[in-house]
């Protein structure tokens, strides 16, 4: 199944215009540098939530949450943990 990390690239590869491979992600790269846009932010959270069964609130739908992997990493551990 994979670290949440590695689940979190999987689904951004195809948002990602600019990326053809997951190991072409850094975790620290911001993602609009990579082909990220608005509707492939929208897309990729659709694909985020429904790989974790988790929701984003309206809160956390912010460019600074969808900067890097690792703050997607952060919100989406959040969203996990408050689940539990």
């Amino acid at each position: 199944m994979g670290t949440i990390i590695e689940r979190i690239k999987t689904c951004m590869v195809e948002h990602l215009k600019l990326v053809k491979s997951v190991d072409e992600i850094k975790d620290d790269t911001e993602l609009t540098s990579l082909g990220l846009d608005s509707m492939g932010a929208t897309n990729l959270m659709i694909d985020l939530e429904d790989e974790f069964d988790i929701t984003f609130p309206d809160a956390l739908l912010t460019p600074e949450t969808f900067k890097t992997t690792l703050t997607l990493d952060s919100a989406i551990q959040t969203l996990l943990n408050s689940q539990a």
